[in-house]
This record gives C-alpha cells, sequence and structure tokens, in this order.
C-alpha cells in the first residue's frame, strides 16, 4: 500500500501529533516499543469512579508526536502498531489543541480521573431497585466504591440510604 506524501513545501517535516491504530489490548506493548525507538507517545487513560483498572480512553488508538517524512516508518513497522489513522492515503495530523486539551486533563501517568458528575445537595430521581421512582437529595457525592448517599424523605420521615450511582439520575 503506497503513502501519498505531502507536497506543500515543509509539510511532513515539523513534529505533529497523529494517530495511531494499534492491535487489539496491544497499546500498552505499542507505547514502550514506540518509546524504545526515540518517538514521543500520548496513551490517554481514565479511571472511572468505582473502579481501580484503568483503560484506555480511546482503546486501539495512541497519539504520536512526529515530523512525518522523518518519523513515518519508524512509527509503521513498530511491533504493535497496525497504522496511521488517514483519510485518504496520507496520515491525518491532529490539532496541538486537541491534544493540549485531553493532556490539561490528565493527571500522573496520563490518567483522566471522572469528576463526580452528582454533587451534595443535588436532587436526584431513583431510577431502579425497590425505591424506583422515589425522589431524593444527595448527601455524599459518589464514593470510591461506587455508591452515593442519599436522604429519602419517605413517609413524614427521614431516612439516608447509600445506593450504586448507576440508580441515580439528576432532575
Amino acid at each position: 500500500m503506497g503513502v501519498a506524501w505531502p507536497r506543500s513545501e515543509g509539510c511532513g517535516l515539523e513534529p505533529q501529533w497523529y494517530v495511531v491504530r494499534t492491535k487489539p489490548r496491544k497499546e500498552d506493548f505499542a507505547v514502550q516499543q514506540l518509546e524504545g525507538r526515540g518517538v514521543r507517545v500520548f496513551l490517554p487513560r481514565v479511571l472511572e469512579y468505582g473502579h481501580d483498572d484503568v483503560a484506555p480512553l480511546f482503546p486501539g488508538y495512541l497519539f504520536v508526536r512526529i515530523a512525518l517524512l522523518a518519523q513515518y516508518y519508524r512509527v509503521v513497522w513498530t511491533p504493535g502498531v497496525r497504522g496511521f489513522v488517514a483519510f485518504g492515503a496520507t496520515p491525518t495530523p491532529v490539532g496541538d489543541a486537541v491534544v493540549r486539551l485531553i493532556l490539561a486533563s490528565a493527571g500522573e501517568g496520563g490518567v483522566i480521573r471522572q469528576q463526580p458528575r452528582l454533587q451534595a445537595g443535588d436532587r436526584v430521581q431513583i431510577t431502579g431497585g425497590p425505591l424506583a421512582g422515589l425522589m431524593a437529595v444527595i448527601e455524599q457525592p459518589c464514593s470510591q466504591r461506587g455508591r452515593v448517599k442519599i436522604f429519602l424523605d419517605f413517609l413524614r420521615r427521614g431516612a439516608t440510604v447509600e445506593l450504586p450511582v448507576g440508580l441515580v439520575e439528576s432532575i
């Protein structure tokens, strides 16, 4: 498969961000191999509330910053890499602003920690279980175990209940 190289002067000579497709579940291996070849790599990861596992934000994809003309083959022949994301024959660069936005959201190791979507005092509706349909107020936002503590005004008595965060939604 041939690659149509950019024709405009200077294009492909300056480092730009590109998206690289990896083999299934080989993102970490591809990162190690690319870094060993001197390629700057960014693999954004996400840590969801209630889970200890860190997973790729975009499974099967990662970002590389390269000068395309000089480093194309260094990347494309790396074990664990399937190829570049391209629209047409030429790999398509990703805007620096896009990668900066993701980097700004990521902490140590490129890990993005999801922020709790529910705050203390928010009104919610219970969407599942025996209390489905009841209204409540968030007393404590999502814990590391993925549970929220809510206050129910139930039969003129207040009750505090702890539920999985998936069973409540904002109203």
